[in-house]
């Protein structure tokens, strides 16, 4: 064999490994799973005292009203599209989905000025865990002027063509227990689905919604070695987390309580930094961001279904099917190994 020939191959190996690199490594965004056309677009509500509440609408482009409707809330400073995997795959699934800015993404209008979760010590927690409890209160409030605004009539072109008696809240990180918050002043609100939330605030810590559904990430169960670390924010961060155990354990001993966990997600892997090529270990494949993904969409479709539609069908048959990419959390036996919670 030639000089050449071997050049040649050796460059045809480099090419077929860096492609094959490319195809299982580099996120690529997914396809939304329902059978409808998914159309997005962008409006200004009004709150009860004029102020702007920019919005984006996701819905099926052929809307077939009276939809479903699910209000969405980001994660602290986050924006609405936040989350845009998992609100295109409900659009496509017949539901339309309003999505509402985290307030603190206004760095201008957060009375906190970007100020979040500081943990390295006692005080800094105890100070970060009201400041949450103010957080939560304010954006529930923000939900809930989005959603008087809708019934209103400020969206025009879905008057009479979405349900609002029974509404759904879908909330990232600190946008769960907002939902939760919201559920609190509006009773038409009936449904909350978390992703990995805290329950921060007397409204969050009570899940007074009729139909809750926990997706907790690797974070959600902090072990004895982390909740005694050496590491001040290690320690704090543990010991912040355990505290939801039992009050998320004592709401899924109530009907239409639902906890699940998937245990090689982090909590950023739970909105759509699943889909950005991570900084740190570990790199995940587009297979593994697949599974992921999927199961965040079945079970969100499914309890959406359930708590807005009453079609049950999907759900049960989700319902205490573990597999290797979800598990489903029982109420009186968290998973082996885990911390039990510290009061």
């Amino acid at each position: 064999m030639t000089l050449l020939r071997l050049f040649l191959l050796a460059v045809l190996v480099v090419a077929v490994v860096i492609a094959a690199g490319w195809y299982v490594l580099v996120p690529r965004w997914p396809t939304p799973g329902g059978p409808d056309a998914v159309a997005e677009s962008n409006a200004t509500l009004k709150d009860a005292n004029g102020q702007p509440l920019v919005v984006t609408i996701w819905q099926p482009r052929e809307l077939k009203g009276p939809a479903p409707l699910v209000l969405y809330s980001p994660g602290w400073g986050g924006t609405r599209t936040q989350s845009r995997a998992q609100v295109e795959n409900l659009a496509s699934n017949g539901f339309v989905v309003v999505g509402v800015d985290d307030y603190a993404s206004d760095r201008a209008a957060d009375p906190d000025k970007g100020a979040s979760f500081e943990l390295l010590t006692e005080a800094q927690t105890e100070e970060s865990m009201r400041r949450a409890a103010r957080h939560v209160t304010t954006q529930g409030n923000r939900i809930v002027e989005v959603l008087a605004a809708l019934r209103d009539g400020q969206l025009p072109d879905l008057a009479n063509r979405i349900a609002l008696d029974r509404v759904g809240v879908l909330g990232m990180s600190i946008g769960g227990p907002s939902g939760l918050a919201a559920a609190s002043k509006d009773p038409h609100i009936v449904a909350v689905y978390n992703l990995d939330g805290g329950l921060f605030g007397a409204a969050a810590r009570r899940i007074g919604v009729p139909n809750y559904l926990l997706m907790s990430s690797r974070e959600a169960f902090p072990s004895d070695a982390e909740l005694a670390s050496p590491d001040a924010f290690t320690r704090n961060y543990a010991q912040v987390s355990a505290l939801d155990i039992p009050h998320n354990s004592l709401r899924m001993e109530r009907p239409h309580g639902y906890w699940a966990q998937i245990p090689a997600a982090g909590h950023n892997d739970l909105a759509d930094g699943l889909f950005q090529m991570p900084r740190r270990p570990p790199i995940r494949t587009n297979f593994e961001r697949t599974d992921i993904n999927e199961a965040i969409a079945r079970t969100q479709v499914a309890f959406f279904r359930s708590a807005l539609l009453r079609d049950d069908a999907a759900l049960r048959a989700l319902l205490g099917r573990s597999d290797q990419t979800l598990r489903w959390i029982s109420p009186s036996s968290p998973p082996p190994g885990t911390a039990t919670a510290r009061q």
